[in-house]
């Protein structure tokens, strides 16, 4: 599907529903420019009751001025929480393609996300169901710690810091959301912000807002990374709203 098909069909299947935070429209904003990549990218976030849909979209980084016609290669569709309107809204981009089995889930592991793919022509349609807090096995007590006084340490490299993460997020507790909060006060980590956001953690939005305060003008990458995870927590807080 080209991208103006995709956009209209986003907009149709969605019709109605409030948007959380403001789209990420990649060719429209000039601090990208010299993002250094080969495609182009948009992201939506919709919210309705306790529930989030997050789209993404993927092109081909072509001039600007062609970016309609272009075939979107990803569409994207995140869900978290809990909405059957979302889920019924979302089903329905994925209806627009023919069933399929998806051609990267072979790489993406046993990470607890349900996902249903499909596929209009060139452009893969995934929906991707984000699974629910749950108890989960607690790591050793010696490893939790040796694991929390890496991100702890202010000397801890950034492999080191980044290693740490990856292993300690294999066990998703309040104990590690504080552990990564406070690991957001001794030095910036960009794969905790990214987990914490994923997990829809409210209390990371500060650091998120300090991090994108201190992102150099010539590193677009990362403020187009944080940027999409500041607005995902910011779609998600207005899940809260009026309760």
């Amino acid at each position: 599907m080209r991208l103006s098909h995709v956009q209209a069909l986003l907009d149709s299947a969605f019709q109605g529903v409030e948007e959380g935070a403001a789209r990420m429209y990649e060719p429209e904003d000039s601090r990208f420019d010299e993002r250094l990549s080969a495609v182009w990218l948009e992201y939506r976030w919709y919210v309705h009751e306790r529930g989030l849909a997050e789209v993404f979209v993927k092109w081909k980084r072509v001039e600007k001025e062609a970016c309609a016609q272009e075939e979107v290669s990803v569409l994207r569709l995140h869900l978290l929480g809990h909405s059957a309107a979302l889920t019924t809204r979302a089903r329905r981009v994925l209806e627009a393609g023919a069933p399929s089995a998806g051609r990267l889930l072979e790489l993406l592991g046993e990470d607890g996300v349900k996902r249903e793919c499909s596929a209009a022509g060139p452009t893969g349609i995934t929906l991707e169901h984000w699974p629910h807090p749950a108890p989960q096995p607690l790591l050793p007590e010696e490893t939790f710690q040796g694991l929390s006084s890496v991100l702890l340490h202010p000397e801890s490299s950034f492999e080191e810091r980044h290693e740490a993460v990856d292993r300690l997020c294999r066990e998703r507790s309040p104990r590690v959301v504080h552990t990564l909060l406070a690991a957001l006060e001794v030095g910036p980590s960009l794969s905790a912000l990214r987990r914490l956001s994923e997990w829809c953690e409210p209390g990371a939005l500060p650091h998120l807002e300090r991090a994108l305060a201190a992102v150099a003008p010539d590193n677009p990458a990362d403020l187009w990374t944080l940027t999409a995870l500041q607005r995902r927590l910011r779609a998600w807080s207005r899940t809260f709203q009026g309760m």
